[in-house]
């Protein structure tokens, strides 16, 4: 049966267009659906529809479109935008393969792609303590030291900026088109210009932020920020907002945390600043008298931190598993994959702060074997040499998808349940 491959919104970048005509050349159908100024100017040409209707009519637009060509496998960056959830609902009660990409959930270096779902969607959520409990520990674990794809920062502000620069100027065009983002096309560009403007002042104060807190040699607990409009925040948390979860991170730190001990605030490399922050901790800080005892920081070497902190405290970000990674004790407040008993601190973030523990080192080799097994890829979205590595597995990874999640041995996936028999 030709295989026949409908692409969605993808990272921003030519990644999925690269991806698209490489599919091409191995005797594939592929199809792209545009919902947007920046995913046009991302992939135009022949293989390409625009979707310019409305919302209530996507279901309908989708299903038909999948019949017309024969849509066997259907393609997403992340699985929660609200026209993707339509469409992979609508795949799946149809039998067509979903494959979804997202940031990888060990970086830098990787990117996950999984079948169904990522994150709290991830079909490996359920068994992944089992995953990790019967992982293969007979084999000496092969190295996993990828060749780095080099800084991605700047292609990622390159990209984005194209993408709303083109998604404003085409707004007429796609005029029904509902952002799955808290704001207007504009807006977001305007927010990005000002925050590139501010960043050197910013740059500086986190300089002398940072150099104080290392200074007074005083144990600090780091709290790693997350953006407002992040699934990750809406589908994969109880919080309402990044607020509600800066204001209970500081009351209960106010309250049960060590006298003597500071806490610091990231804030994501990815916000433009369309909150202000660092304003809201400091206001909330001072309310519960703690003002002298709590840092924000816009910039800062992530790793480096996070190796001088005491621990670590977050939603749900993939920062979790650089935590893990340095041995730091972690407490996850949302949905996570890593969210496991032995990796993460499950008491509570009340006793957190006096009682949490590190993770147990031989469990997180454990977890990450497991990962690299059934969705990581070596590579990145965003620098040539990145695509040129992701695009490779990716290839291979959807021309020949894994059904079932399971044991991985000698490159063959072993369903779970056949596995645990087999034990």
């Amino acid at each position: 049966m030709e295989r026949s491959y409908l692409f969605l919104q993808g990272p921003h970048g030519p990644f999925f267009k690269q991806l698209g005509r490489r599919l091409t050349r191995k005797g594939a159908k592929v199809l792209r659906v545009n919902f947007n100024g920046g995913d046009w100017i991302d992939w135009f040409g022949s293989d390409v529809i625009n979707f310019t209707g409305t919302q209530k009519q996507w279901d309908r637009f989708f299903g038909k479109l999948c019949m017309k060509h024969g849509v066997t496998d259907l393609i997403v960056y992340g699985d929660c935008r609200t026209l993707h959830s339509i469409a992979i609902k609508r795949a799946q009660e149809v039998g067509i393969r979903v494959h979804v990409f997202e940031e990888g959930y060990i970086r830098p270096n990787w990117i996950t792609l999984e079948r169904d779902g990522v994150n709290g969607h991830s079909p490996l959520m359920p068994d992944q303590d089992a995953l990790i409990k019967l992982h293969d520990t007979e084999q000496e674990e092969k190295p996993r030291n990828a060749e780095k794809v080099g800084p991605a920062t700047r292609w990622v502000i390159f990209y984005c900026l194209r993408y709303y620069l083109f998604k404003t100027f085409l707004l007429k065009r796609f005029q029904n088109y509902i952002l799955h983002r808290p704001y207007r096309p504009a807006q977001e560009l305007l927010l990005w210009i000002s925050s590139l403007l501010h960043s050197p002042l910013q740059k500086y104060r986190s300089l002398r932020s940072k150099e104080e807190l290392y200074k007074s040699q005083k144990h600090f607990y780091l709290v790693c920020l997350q953006l407002d409009s992040d699934a990750q925040i809406r589908v994969h948390s109880n919080y309402l907002s990044m607020a509600n979860f800066i204001n209970e991170v500081l009351r209960s730190f106010a309250e049960h945390a060590p006298k003597d001990s500071l806490l610091v605030f990231k804030k994501h490399p990815l916000d433009p600043d369309a909150i202000a922050y660092g304003t809201l901790v400091r206001l909330e800080a001072y309310s519960l008298g703690i003002r002298d005892r709590v840092i924000f920081l816009h910039y800062g070497n992530l790793p480096e931190l996070i190796q001088n902190s005491e621990g670590v405290v977050l939603m749900n970000s993939t920062v979790g598993t650089s935590a893990l990674h340095h041995g730091k004790p972690t407490i996850v407040l949302g949905e996570a994959i890593y969210n496991i008993p032995g990796l993460t601190w499950q008491g509570g973030l009340e006793s957190f702060w006096t009682e949490g523990t590190p993770p147990e080192s031989l469990r997180f080799e454990a977890f990450k074997a497991n990962l690299f097994d059934q969705c990581l890829l070596h590579g990145g979205f965003y620098t040539s040499h990145g695509r040129r590595y992701a695009l490779e597995g990716s290839l291979q990874r959807l021309l020949h998808p894994v059904d079932k999640i399971g044991h991985v041995r000698n490159g063959t996936v072993i369903p779970l349940n056949d596995y645990i028999r087999s034990r």
